[in-house]
């Protein structure tokens, strides 16, 4: 049976993840869409939420992109979309000119910006922007240089996502070591260690245009212990606030970065000792896992996205900057369905 000319069909590249789960769901919470997963891994395909479901393995972009094409082809798919930072994403954002459907994306040199850490401190320093001390490690006397001026230092490497690779340490020794084991020379940057505390502007564009963005501040990584760095990239609880100052300086900050911002970017901030919020990250292309948090109350950005990718903005509501300006807890993990709470709730023990 063919689809309904009535829905919309989303394909989503990794739809069994974490990021395309909660995607998928604020689809359907929604309602009027279609979805198709195309996935990469037998647990993403079987966890996957999609409406129809395919596998599929590739050992070059040109030959997913092939695949991904066949498939939005045979599933008359309105729109593609790439759920999470990995080199799906990069093969899809590279060949978007070749493909059978529309995306909604960054412009190229943009997203290629974003994706490199090390580029976009760079362009934030430029911007005078207020920053951690941060370099890119290419040589020891590079490392020895930044450990002088900091009792701690955090080394990530200078693309991914979810902390992978990353470490904080005050010992050169174990610097050293972990760079030389993950050939990180010139691929990692070191930065200054600060806080435990982060937040996160979650924001859709247009042409250069903010069309919608929210706030939200996590209270704690899931699984922190298991992680040599303390991060997991999995958020145990969150919450949503209103910070005009850090909102006007989430929106400095992507337009630092990009010539034109469109599609969805994020921008990640860690607090300094002294309670300085700085920019760490700058995030595009793809909703973080939590956006279903959003959808629940009333604020679908994927809705919103697949809207002005397939209609081109017609019938949006105006701009909506941090429309959930009250506070409301989200608390999830693995294995358990998440739940929304106040802030009593949240509270109480």
């Amino acid at each position: 049976m063919s689809p309904s000319s009535d829905l919309r069909t989303v394909l989503v590249v990794g739809s069994g993840d974490g990021t395309g789960l909660n995607f998928s769901r604020s689809l359907a919470l929604a309602g009027g869409y279609r979805t198709v997963g195309v996935d990469t891994t037998l647990e993403d395909f079987h966890a996957s939420e999609a409406d129809a479901r395919y596998l599929v393995s590739w050992d070059d972009p040109a030959d997913l992109v092939k695949q991904v094409n066949d498939i939005a082809g045979r599933e008359s798919a309105d729109l593609i979309y790439a759920a999470d930072t990995s080199p799906e994403l990069l093969a899809v954002a590279e060949a978007r000119d070749d493909l059978v459907a529309p995306t909604l994306l960054p412009d190229r040199d943009d997203h290629r910006r974003m994706e490199d850490k090390w580029a976009t401190w760079q362009a934030l320093k430029e911007a005078a922007l207020p920053v951690p001390d941060t370099v890119l490690v290419g040589s020891r006397d590079d490392l020895e240089e930044i450990m002088a001026r900091h009792p701690r230092v955090w080394l990530r490497r200078r693309s991914g996502s979810g902390g992978a690779g990353s470490i904080a340490t005050g010992s050169m020794p174990l610097a050293t070591a972990w760079l030389d084991e993950h050939s990180g020379w010139g691929q990692f940057t070191a930065a200054e260690h600060l806080s435990k505390r982060t937040a996160t502007l979650s924001g859709l564009w247009n042409d250069g245009e903010l069309v919608c963005s929210q706030l939200r501040e996590r209270v704690s990584w899931k699984y922190a212990t298991l992680s040599v760095s303390g991060v997991t990239g999995i958020t145990g609880a969150q919450r949503t606030f209103w910070d005009e100052e850090l909102h006007e300086l989430a929106v400095r900050c992507v337009r630092a970065v990009c010539a034109r911002p469109h599609g969805i970017i994020g921008v990640d901030f860690t607090y300094s000792h002294d309670g300085t919020a700085l920019p760490t990250e700058v995030q595009p292309a793809r909703f973080y896992s939590s956006i279903y948090f959003l959808a629940t109350l009333g604020v679908n950005m994927p809705d919103l996205y697949c809207r002005l990718a397939l209609d081109g903005g017609h019938g949006l509501p105006g701009p909506a900057a941090n429309p959930i300006r009250e506070t409301h807890y989200w608390v999830k993990s693995v294995d358990k369905l998440p739940r929304l709470l106040s802030p009593e709730e949240f509270a109480r023990g």
